[in-house]
């Protein structure tokens, strides 16, 4: 019960923070500019519309859900209103959870939201859907990164500059391990190689969620496309578990000083 509050009052506060129609802009933006790189192509019109509509859809979503998260979370800590709820009888581990459970409703939304402009280019059905789910998987666990972030600070341009930091690095973790294996190709002792591999167990593959080939239907068989959608859940699962212990002991360590 006091988890549904919280989280009720979270996508309330998004709302009246016009949350939805920030979400509808971004769409109707990702449309204007797909028709628009759809209406310079010569040839294969539709498939240059989805090659500009889906990236932008997702990079479009991921900065809705971490701006509203981000300011949400400090806006409460300097109102004092987080303040009002931890006082209640009532855990901090649940006001986290409530938390995490509106920001996924929210996440889940916009990434609905956010599909609809890749419909009007006929997309491949199955590449689509697996797409939208591991775009609602990528915002949820953008949420609750943001949710460890905006605990630990209190402030929104070193939140929001964290949160950044975090999805450039782990959307290209994977140029950085290929950078390290030339490097260690062409060195005897490999420096970069402990550092590398700390990185990498430390920030989730964003690379591998929400692939634009999917909406192609270039996922190769069905097995395939499933094991593709099988570690995007594993990886969504773990880090986001993980971002919700980091902010949870924030708020322990807290309540101890």
């Amino acid at each position: 019960m006091k988890i549904r509050t919280v989280a009720r009052d979270t996508i309330l506060e998004a709302v009246r923070g016009r949350w939805l129609w920030m979400a509808a802009l971004g769409a109707l933006a990702v449309v204007a500019i797909a028709a628009f790189a759809r209406g310079l192509a010569l040839t294969e019109d539709h498939e240059v519309g989805l090659a500009f509509a889906a990236p932008i859809a997702r990079i479009v979503a991921v900065l809705i859900v971490s701006l509203n998260a981000i300011t949400s979370l400090v806006r409460e800590q300097s109102d004092r209103t987080q303040l009002l709820a931890l006082a209640a009888p009532m855990s901090r581990s649940a006001w986290l959870a409530g938390k995490m459970v509106g920001l996924g409703a929210i996440a889940s939304l916009t990434a609905l939201v956010l599909t609809l402009p890749l419909l009007a280019f006929g997309p491949d059905p199955l590449g689509t859907l697996v797409w939208t789910a591991s775009l609602v998987l990528e915002l949820v666990l953008m949420a609750s990164v943001c949710l460890a972030i905006g605990v630990v600070l209190t402030q929104i341009p070193p939140a929001v500059g964290a949160v950044v930091a975090f999805y450039v690095l782990a959307r290209d973790l994977h140029v950085v391990q290929l950078l390290a294996a030339r490097a260690q190709s062409y060195s005897d002792f490999g420096p970069a190689g402990p550092v590398v591999q700390a990185i990498t167990a430390v920030f989730p593959r964003l690379d591998l969620f929400t692939r634009t080939q999917w909406v192609f239907g270039d996922a190769g068989a069905g097995g395939g496309l499933i094991s593709d959608f099988s570690v995007v859940l594993l990886q969504a699962v773990i880090y986001s578990l993980l971002a919700f212990s980091v902010a949870a002991l924030d708020l322990r360590r807290a309540q101890l000083g």
